[in-house]
């Protein structure tokens, strides 16, 4: 089997089920399946098929540059095609200049990685502008396909149901679920030491390859400068990254966009490769991310095309303590207001919540500068950005409110609290029952090693406090845990091969023959569990 025919148990042509010649136009179809489930597939045999028996043309919209020179290899190498690819950019580049950009000639407008507008919105100023550009059509049929699009299907369903059906129009809607059957193990980590440690560990075969999705380009490149064996993958467009370009080896980088590989051990990338692009490469064994944006991560994960159903990938995510996700939480609400204060009593009620000489900055609110650029700044919110930040506050939300009910139950059958609702969140969205925190497994392992030192040997009052700090468990205020009970309750519920108990000492005499220093007083008594 070759890794091109590989296809998951349902895809977008069979969903669709030929009800594509039913469109019409002012319609708008919206797609949402998971990475290599034939959406490319179905844009590039049956509805391009379709186009070239009604004579009209696809124009297909993509985000990434590295996408669009796949799509546009793929597409050139047809005799005949009548999909022209483009990027978004580019629309939002002539709008800018105060251009229009010219849809007539297309009847199907496709818009791949459809979620670029609201998750590229927290940098990206402009998207806002070629989603409102295409949504305003009502000549042709615009066809929204993504993975994670949920946030601005949402949108799209409820500001344009009821305009579309005034008009005779509808949306049509498919969706397969995503599986997550691939992903063999779900690690987290607080410190990269960790996983640097696990690399070296588990991956150590020559044929080994891990990708590390960094959420700043200088994380990237430093791990790329530390690790020969690496290639370093950053975006071009952005004049913020101009300094680390002589350091992105182009041939290499051209080699992957045509190859769907690379050659090197590790990849260390930006989310410049977050959407589309594939990789198709059964070594590759580990993909480590640190984007807090789930959605983003999702899409980073799903970069790895599988063989068969015996390729698998583990995956690590950075973790985010309950304390950060609060933190986070309070300044998304924060932007949040401040917007609400805008749209309702436009600058003078904004300027009163932020105070009247305030320099404050707010991604929701952006400044539309008039053509020539310098007397007049005309203040808006951005609908995609105020989408996104409205998503992100409710996710994170439901991840806490999540786990303060997982903790009350916690507390009720006898355990304690966890700062874990980021790790609890995600384990659940991918449908994985075990999770795995490696600092801890490294903890862990250090803690059986001590723990095989003292088997049978009674410790008191005045050791005891050695033990207690091997352990060193704390509860939800970070404060130690010393009570035997606690320490037990933790060898059980991680499932560690030892015991500890508490215990009289009443005997009088040693073996030695002489007296019990000891006698009446109590010790602690570590054992070894078998099997």
């Amino acid at each position: 089997m070759r890794i091109d025919d590989y296809k998951p148990k349902q895809n977008v042509t069979e969903k669709i089920n030929g009800e594509e010649v039913e469109w019409k136009n002012g319609d708008i179809v919206l797609i949402s399946s998971g990475t290599a489930s034939g959406k490319s597939y179905f844009i590039r045999n049956k509805l391009e098929k379709l186009a070239d028996q009604q004579n009209v043309n696809i124009l297909l919209l993509v985000n990434r540059k590295n996408l669009y020179k796949q799509n546009k290899e793929a597409i050139d190498n047809s005799l005949f095609s009548r999909i022209k690819v483009e990027l978004y950019q580019t629309i939002e580049n002539q709008l800018n200049n105060d251009e229009e950009y010219d849809f007539s000639p297309y009847t199907y407008i496709v818009c791949d990685e459809s979620h670029y507008f609201t998750t590229d919105s927290g940098f990206n100023d402009n998207s806002d502008d070629s989603l409102q550009a295409i949504l305003g059509l009502q000549s042709q049929i615009r066809i929204f396909m993504s993975a994670t699009g949920h946030v601005l299907f949402s949108y799209i369903k409820d500001q344009y149901r009821h305009k579309l059906k005034r008009t005779g129009n509808k949306i049509w809607t498919y969706s397969i679920p995503i599986k997550f059957n691939q992903i063999t193990s779900l690690s987290f980590y607080t410190d990269f030491y960790a996983v640097e440690k696990w690399i070296k560990r588990k991956f150590n075969k020559t044929n080994d390859k891990i990708i590390y999705f960094a959420d700043t380009i200088q994380k990237a490149f430093e791990l790329h400068v530390k690790y020969d064996d690496s290639l370093f993958v950053c975006s071009k467009s952005s004049s913020k990254n101009r300094k680390y370009l002589k350091h992105v080896d182009d041939d290499q980088v051209e080699s992957m966009v045509k190859q769907n590989r690379f050659d090197c051990k590790y990849l260390f990338t930006t989310t410049v490769l977050d959407n589309g692009f594939d990789l198709k490469d059964e070594h590759i064994k580990l993909i480590v991310c640190d984007i807090f944006d789930v959605d983003t991560m999702l899409q980073c994960i799903g970069r790895k095309r599988f063989k068969n159903d015996q390729d698998k990938v583990h995956v690590v995510l950075l973790n985010r303590n309950n304390r950060k996700l609060n933190n986070y939480l309070n300044s998304v609400q924060m932007k949040l207001d401040e917007a609400d204060a805008f749209i309702h009593g436009g600058v003078e009620e904004w300027k009163k919540l932020v105070g009247k000489f305030s320099r404050k900055s707010n991604y929701i609110i952006k400044n539309n500068v008039s053509s020539d650029g310098k007397y007049i700044s005309k203040k808006t919110v951005s609908r995609v950005k105020y989408l996104q930040a409205v998503a992100t506050r409710d996710r994170i939300k439901a991840m806490l409110d999540q786990n303060r009910e997982t903790n009350n139950f916690r507390e009720e059958t006898g355990g304690r609290k966890e700062s874990d609702a980021y790790m609890m969140y995600i384990s659940n969205l991918l449908h994985k029952n075990k999770i795995t925190l490696i600092e801890k497994l490294f903890e862990q392992e250090e803690l059986c090693s001590y723990l095989e030192t003292i088997v049978g040997k009674r410790i008191y009052k005045d050791g005891q406090k050695q033990v207690i700090e091997k352990f060193d468990i704390k509860d939800y205020r970070g404060r130690l845990q010393k009570d035997i009970s606690q320490l037990q309750s933790y060898l059980q519920s991680n499932q560690l091969k030892y015991a500890i108990g508490s215990f009289p000492d009443n005997r009088k005499k040693l073996e030695d023959g002489s007296n019990n220093p000891h006698k009446g007083k109590r010790y602690w008594l570590v054992g070894k569990l078998s099997g």
